[in-house]
């Protein structure tokens, strides 16, 4: 990625503020992944409206339809499209395979041209990419934006896997593509990940702060918020982060993702006074939404106050949680084996990590196999892959972390690190 796409994104923030007056609402089939995604994972922001009843009123009237007309196309591409939302807004996975049901009876009753067929590419995409199979996720979101070269949809699902899959350029060009099209929540939001991969704070701030200024709906709002939330905490700063995350839960109460992500903020403040808050937000945030990665933090939390078996509960819950994606089709190796490294078995993780290597290499797999390597105490080859991670620009507080303990591992024992090759770990 050069400096000058990504000054040519950052300078489109500034280029689309003129378009955000009289934009419409987002469109009625959602965007991303990775809900419950990892914490590398993009955020997408729904494209439909994403609270529970909303969407519950979505896929009733999918459904009514299909009733009458159980072949019908456009309502089977809105109902699979709806599932996925739903299972991002429930952290419940047994949506995928509905969702995969409904979105294969939609391209096999459509073609090119059809109303349905590019919504349904686009809804595949969505899908694949929730369930982390980028390669799949890719080539449906390409050929939803060839069958309709004006989706918006198409582009932020195409933005979604090419970031996971390491090719940061092309994401760019389909984020300022989806940016030129709809300068939406969607858009912004995603515009903000990708200038923060980069190293450029101020404009991933700027990017989210206009997807605030033109969300249309709590749930939006709420969105927004929390990734301005997350923001200020990797920067660290938890006192800011609590600001956004208690407007976001002003907004949407009782959102679990906020109240979780709130938990982390607290956790962080100076002094640790605030620790029995943060428990109890994660408390509450594991019993609504129990997905691996909050369930991993709860753990930690729990660990953090002393309360090992406690702590090894949440861990143990997580590991079930995992075996609940992967038993519907959505398996994340990238994040199971960033559990693992931390809280399971080295050498699961480093399968797992090797695994994903040698699908995708993005800077968030070069972060976890560096961190898998060094849990198994090859640090001579993890600390190539460390540097690779944060060679463009991110700056998450995790890697970094983990390049330091790298680092220091290596110092000690003295041993010439090893390049760091395109193909595999070793």
């Amino acid at each position: 990625m050069n400096k000058h796409a990504t000054a040519r994104l950052a300078a489109a923030l500034a280029a689309a503020a003129a378009l955000l007056v009289g934009v419409p609402a987002l469109v009625a089939l959602p965007d991303r992944g990775s809900a419950a995604a990892p914490a590398a994972a993009v955020p997408a922001a729904p494209d439909a409206a994403s609270g529970r009843g909303s969407l519950a009123a979505v896929i009733a009237a999918a459904q009514q339809k299909l009733r009458t007309r159980p072949d019908d196309a456009r309502a089977l591409a809105t109902l699979g499209a709806a599932y996925v939302e739903q299972a991002r807004v429930t952290g419940d996975p047994t949506y995928y395979p509905r969702a995969q049901q409904a979105l294969d009876r939609a391209l096999a009753g459509s073609v090119p041209g059809d109303a349905a067929y590019a919504p349904a590419l686009a809804a595949q995409a969505a899908l694949a990419n929730a369930r982390h199979d980028f390669g799949p996720a890719r080539d449906f979101a390409a050929r939803a934006a060839a069958a309709e070269p004006y989706s918006a949809t198409a582009y932020g699902a195409l933005a979604d896997a090419l970031t996971q899959l390491g090719a940061a350029a092309e994401a760019t060009a389909a984020v300022q593509r989806m940016l030129d099209l709809r300068p939406s929540v969607a858009a912004f939001t995603r515009a903000g990940y990708d200038l923060e991969l980069r190293g450029d704070l101020a404009g991933a701030q700027a990017a989210l702060q206009r997807g605030l200024d033109l969300a249309a709906s709590p749930d939006e709002v709420a969105y927004c918020h929390r990734y301005l939330a997350e923001l200020a905490r990797r920067q660290g700063d938890p006192a800011a982060a609590v600001r956004h995350f208690d407007a976001g839960l002003a907004a949407v109460p009782g959102d679990p993702a906020l109240r979780a992500g709130r938990g982390a903020a607290l956790a962080a403040l100076p002094g640790g006074a605030a620790r029995d808050q943060a428990l109890a937000e994660y408390a509450a945030a594991t019993a609504a939404l129990p997905v691996p990665q909050f369930l991993a933090e709860y753990g930690e939390l729990l660990e953090s106050a002393g309360r090992a078996d406690e702590a090894r509960a949440q861990y143990d819950l997580s590991a079930a949680s995992f075996a609940l994606l992967e038993a519907n089709g959505a398996g994340d190796d990238l994040a199971r084996a960033q559990f693992e490294a931390d809280h399971g078995d080295p050498a699961e993780a480093l399968r797992r990590a090797e695994a994903e290597w040698g699908r995708r290499q993005s800077v968030f797999t070069a972060d976890a196999l560096a961190w898998a390597l060094h849990r198994n105490g090859r640090d001579a080859e993890a600390v190539g892959y460390a540097r690779r991670a944060l060679a463009d620009g991110w700056r998450d507080p995790v890697p970094v972390r983990h390049l330091a303990e790298i680092e220091r591992a290596l110092s000690a024992t003295g041993a010439p690190p090893v390049a760091a090759t395109p193909g595999g770990a070793s």
